[in-house]
C-alpha cells in the first residue's frame, strides 16, 4: 500500500500536518482532540509525557514541569532552562511533538514513515540538521527540508490556479510571502517558474513573533500589578507567569478585533482589572 503524502509545519506555538486529498489538494489532519492545529507544548510529568492540549491546561499549576518556544532554541545545545532538574536538547522536545503529530495523524490516513518538514527561510544548517534529527528521533524519515514560504508559495498557487496538480507554474510568477509566526518572523519574495521555486531575498528574526506581543502585554499587566500591591511581581512566580501569559494572549486576540478590552488578573489572593488599548 502506498504511502500517504505527508507535510508538516513544526511551529513555535503550534503545529500542523497535512496530506494530499484524492483530487491532489493539501488537506489539513485533525490532531486526536479534533483540532486542525496542535500546541507545540510538551509536559514532563513525573511518569509520562504529554504534549499539546493536555500540556497547555498542566501549564498554569506545574509551568517548571513545560516546555514550549523550543523551536527558537533548536540548533543549540540545550533547551534554555532545566526542566524536573535536567537538561534536554531542542531537537529531543522537538522529536516529542513530532511523535504526537505522527501518532494522531496514523489514526486518519494510516502508518507512514516518510514526511516532508517545513522551517523558517532563514534557519542556518545546524538548525535544519537539529529539525532533521528531530523527526529521525520520532521514527520519521524527513525526505527534505523545505521553506516555509516555498511551502505557502505552493498551497497558494494551487489555490489561486496559476499552479496545476504537480506544482508546476502556468507562467512565470512573482510572489511576496510574509510569515508572522508564533514565535519567527520572514519575509520572502519568490520567483515561480515551471518546477522551480528562486528565492529572490528573504528577511527574517529568529526571535520575533506572536508571543513578543504576548510579552509586551505580560510586562504592562505585571508592572500594573506591582504598582497597585506593593510590588508583587507576578512574572517571579513560574505559575503566575503562565497565568500573564494566558490573559495577554487572550488580550492580544480580542484587540485584533477589538479597540480596547479589560483584562482581569489574580495572583497572590488579589484582583487587578485593567483597561488595555491598541495604542497602549
Amino acid at each position: 500500500m502506498k504511502e500517504p503524502a505527508i507535510g508538516i509545519d513544526l511551529g513555535t506555538t503550534f503545529s500542523v500536518v497535512a496530506t494530499l486529498d484524492a483530487d491532489g489538494k493539501p488537506q489539513t489532519i485533525r490532531t486526536a482532540e479534533g483540532d486542525l492545529t496542535c500546541p507545540s507544548v510538551v509536559l514532563f510529568d513525573e511518569n509520562s509525557i504529554a504534549v499539546g492540549q493536555e500540556a497547555v491546561k498542566a501549564a498554569t499549576v506545574e509551568a517548571e514541569n513545560v516546555a514550549d518556544f523550543a523551536k527558537r532554541d533548536i540548533g543549540n545545545s540545550a533547551y534554555h532552562r532545566l526542566i524536573r532538574g535536567e537538561s534536554y536538547p531542542p531537537e529531543v522536545i522537538q522529536s516529542l511533538i513530532l511523535e504526537k503529530l505522527k501518532r494522531d495523524a496514523e489514526m486518519q490516513v494510516g502508518p507512514f514513515t516518510k514526511a516532508v518538514i517545513t522551517v523558517p527561510a532563514f534557519f542556518n544548517e545546524p538548525r535544519r540538521q537539529a529539525t532533521a534529527d528531530a523527526g529521525e528521533l520520532a521514527g520519521i524519515d524527513v525526505i527534505d527540508i523545505i521553506n516555509e514560504p516555498t511551502a505557502a508559495a505552493l498551497v497558494y498557487g494551487i489555490q489561486q490556479g496559476f499552479l496545476n496538480k504537480t506544482g508546476e507554474a502556468n507562467q512565470s510568477e512573482r510572489i511576496l510571502v510574509y510569515d508572522l509566526g508564533g514565535g519567527t518572523f520572514d519575509v520572502t519574495l519568490m520567483e515561480v517558474s515551471g518546477h522551480q521555486f528562486n528565492t529572490l531575498g528573504t528577511a527574517g528574526d529568529v526571535y520575533l513573533g506572536g508571543t513578543d506581543w504576548d510579552r509586551r502585554i505580560v510586562d504592562l499587566i505585571a508592572e500594573k500589578f506591582q504598582q497597585k500591591f506593593r510590588g508583587i511581581d507576578p512574572r517571579q512566580d513560574p505559575k503566575g507567569m503562565k497565568r500573564l501569559h494566558r490573559e495577554a494572549e487572550d488580550a492580544k486576540r480580542a484587540l485584533s478585533v477589538r479597540g480596547s478590552i479589560t483584562i482581569t488578573f489574580e495572583h497572590a489572593g488579589e484582583g487587578l482589572r485593567l483597561p488595555i488599548s491598541r495604542e497602549d
